[in-house]
């Protein structure tokens, strides 16, 4: 049986936030799995490279100060409108992961998540676009 291609799943996160322990292990999980992860940590000029760069997938941290939260959904799809996105978030309730869905999110995780899981979630996900 042959390999699978490794994916090259971009995540835009803030690498200067508190929390950076949990992206780097994501991170590091991803790449275990397989995955060509890439941590773009400027929201803003991450947004730019979407239009440009190559990515099979992205993820996208809400809680990323330079984004501005719901805003990047908004622009996401206008950059890269055929790009799937997973949205992490500290705090994805009900009513947020509805509104994700609605913006064109493929899928909302909560943080803090493990990355084994979530690089099954991106593999199953890419599998059937």
């Amino acid at each position: 049986m042959a390999r699978k291609s490794a994916r090259k799943v971009v995540l835009i996160a803030d690498a200067l936030s508190d929390d950076f322990t949990t992206v780097a292990l994501l991170l590091g999980w991803l790449s275990e799995e397989g995955a060509l992860p890439e941590l773009w940590s400027d929201g803003p000029e991450g947004l730019r490279r979407l239009a440009t760069e190559a990515a099979d997938l992205v993820v996208v941290d809400l809680d990323t100060p330079s984004l501005g939260g719901v805003d990047a959904m908004v622009r996401i799809a206008r950059v890269a409108a055929r790009l799937p996105v997973i949205l992490l978030a500290g705090n994805a309730g009900r009513e947020r992961k509805m509104w994700a869905m609605e913006a064109g999110a493929v899928g909302m995780v909560t943080k803090p998540v493990d990355g084994r899981t979530l690089y099954r979630f991106i593999d199953k996900l890419l599998e059937t676009i």
